[in-house]
């Protein structure tokens, strides 16, 4: 996930400050906020399937202590009570120190930010940091985390410090941040493709700094390559390789240089491959679910081929235009169905 909300957006949870302090570590100002639903579904979770930290008799209390509550009639007031609970076990059961736990890596964003809110994402895809800033100038941060992500703490570990990056990287001025994208030249697939290549060259290079400083993260230099490979397909093999290692060893980044690279007019018009986030060649919206030629009915891949003559077995198609074709009987491109 990517973005810097419109100054004056209002950011809405059920809201706490830390147990301990207002901030994570001594010298910052920024308070610690949670949603509901990402408290209850990791203590849900916990309780269902208790970590080897986790006593039985502790979690025998909580189900007792939760039962009770159902006994209060008022619906404010029971929300409330729950609310209280599932928090009060989710910081025992150390949901709060491991999401304390990499943000001590970054003091400008403790120093920088107002408010650090997290959210339940509900699905993989999902998952990322956004900044919202106000038309005061306030800056608050909102992380969302599907609940599964506290089963391991390693990989919560390499999740928060990735995205953890790309917030302290929008709060840097060396970094050069602007939220930005819309491309005048560009139409509206283009600008999608450009933002695509914009997060993955980001991604390159936050990867690149966090495991060259000797710890964990999301991509390995392998797995980043093979994407920025295809994405950039239309480039020479010498020229992907070079970019690609400076991208990976860039210590300071800066965000103008990455969207002018991601901004390159070649092959804005087709994307190379079924990259998460690219957008689909028939109804031109960015996807994360992809189809190959291999998984659609014979019928299916004649009718998109006559109603797109340029479409490529190779370049398939999201779930939903798929779906659409293979369970309708259209006259007209799918794309006019969305």
């Amino acid at each position: 996930m990517l973005a810097e909300r419109a100054a004056g957006t209002t950011v809405r949870f059920r809201m706490r400050t830390a147990r301990s302090a207002s901030a994570p570590y001594p010298g910052a100002d920024m308070h610690w906020r949670y949603d509901e639903d990402l408290v209850e579904g990791v203590v849900n979770l916990y309780s269902s399937h208790p970590r080897k930290d986790i006593p039985s008799l502790q979690v025998s209390r909580f189900q007792l202590e939760r039962e009770r509550l159902y006994a209060i009639r008022d619906p404010d007031e029971r929300s409330a009570a729950f609310f209280t609970l599932f928090l009060k076990w989710f910081c025992e059961w150390g949901g709060e120190d491991r999401l304390k736990r990499p943000l001590k890596e970054f003091p400008l964003i403790g120093r920088s930010l107002n408010i650090l809110a997290f959210r339940r994402a509900l699905k993989g895809s999902d998952q990322g940091a956004e900044m919202f800033v106000h038309s005061s100038g306030e800056k608050n941060g909102v992380i969302a985390l599907q609940s599964e992500m506290f089963e391991q703490d390693e990989r919560l570990d390499r999740l928060l410090r990735h995205e953890l990056t790309h917030l302290n990287d929008m709060l840097d001025p060396a970094f050069g941040y602007s939220p930005e994208f819309t491309l005048p030249q560009q139409r509206g697939a283009q600008q999608r493709l450009t933002l695509m290549r914009y997060r993955l060259l980001w991604d390159v290079t936050i990867d690149g700094r966090i495991l060259n400083s000797g710890r964990a993260t999301l991509g390995t230099r392998e797995q980043r390559w093979g994407e920025f490979n295809r994405a950039y397909g239309f480039w020479s093999e010498e020229q992907r390789k070079e970019t690609f290692e400076k991208l990976w060893t860039d210590r300071n980044p800066k965000h103008e240089k990455l969207l002018a690279m991601a901004s390159d007019p070649r092959d804005l018009q087709h994307h190379s491959g079924m990259l998460p986030g690219a957008p689909c060649p028939l109804c031109t919206f960015p996807t994360f679910e992809w189809m190959d030629a291999a998984s659609m009915q014979p019928s299916t891949i004649e009718t998109i081929s006559a109603q797109f003559p340029k479409w490529t077995h190779e370049q398939g198609a999201c779930k939903r235009c798929v779906e659409i074709y293979e369970f309708t009987k259209l006259e007209q491109p799918a794309t006019l169905c969305i």
